[in-house]
């Protein structure tokens, strides 16, 4: 007899805990974004099924609504984006196989699996949810960011991002034109800092002789990270690199004219 009681004593306070637990997960699975979409699930977005020219855009209303994977990332409702030359370019196809690869290291999704992908790097936005990790950022915080070209872009209602690749908002900026920036500051950044090898360091108090020999050495891996750059840049010619790069047009075209043409 003892036994028996014993067994449903346990059995009901199995009982209550499952409950219980059940309860708790039903809770915290209840997502607070509401979406312009009629199901919760999903939202609106332009995405390419295929690599090709401007008719593979397709507008959507049933793109998956994005989650967070990693405790250090944070969804963002969208508020305004941009469209930049990688973008032109990612939609014909540029970069796939290394996009792919750092998507998916250990090749275990079949090709293709990228697809629908939603283009779009720059977005300013507000923040609707935070992973467990991230202290600096809260539900309604308006920030900015630039989304790497591996993830889903901010062609759409939410985009989910790194902590590290996000930050506030400049309060002078409205969101259109907080959306102009992160991206292509950050190319021209790592152009300067990166390539360049320019920083805080080397350019402080320098005297008009070193200027100029640092100028002649920065031209020289300009001239030789054109051809990378091109695609990114949207550089047609050498008129545009001449541009962008303010190197003089006649270095460009002696040094590094089989770069352009």
């Amino acid at each position: 007899m003892e036994f028996l009681k014993t067994c449903v004593l346990r059995r009901k306070a199995c009982t209550t805990v499952c409950f219980w637990r059940s309860q708790v997960i039903q809770k915290l699975s209840v997502r607070k974004i509401g979406t312009t979409s009629p199901r919760s699930t999903v939202m609106p977005a332009w995405v390419i099924d295929k690599y090709g020219k401007n008719e593979v855009l397709r507008f959507t209303q049933n793109m998956r609504m994005p989650i967070i994977h990693y405790p250090n990332e944070v969804i963002i409702k969208v508020h305004a984006t941009s469209v930049n030359p990688i973008d032109v370019n990612m939609r014909s196809g540029y970069g796939a196989a290394a996009l792919n690869m750092k998507r998916d290291p250990l090749h275990i999704k079949i090709k293709g699996e990228e697809f629908p992908l939603t283009l779009g790097r720059d977005v300013s936005g507000v923040v609707m949810e935070c992973g467990l990790d991230v202290r600096y950022f809260k539900p309604g915080d308006e920030v900015w960011a630039a989304v790497p070209p591996w993830k889903q872009g901010a062609l759409s209602e939410f985009v989910v991002v790194s902590g590290n690749e996000v930050s506030h908002k400049p309060r002078s900026l409205t969101h259109t034109q907080a959306a102009s920036l992160p991206y292509v500051a950050l190319t021209a950044w790592s152009a300067i800092n990166k390539v360049g090898g320019l920083n805080e360091k080397n350019c402080a108090g320098k005297r008009e002789g070193e200027e100029e020999r640092d100028r002649n050495i920065s031209d020289e891996r300009i001239i030789a990270w054109l051809p990378l750059a091109r695609p990114l840049l949207g550089i047609e010619s050498a008129t545009q690199a001449c541009v962008v790069t303010g190197i003089e047009p006649g270095t460009l075209q002696s040094e590094g004219q089989r770069s352009i043409h």
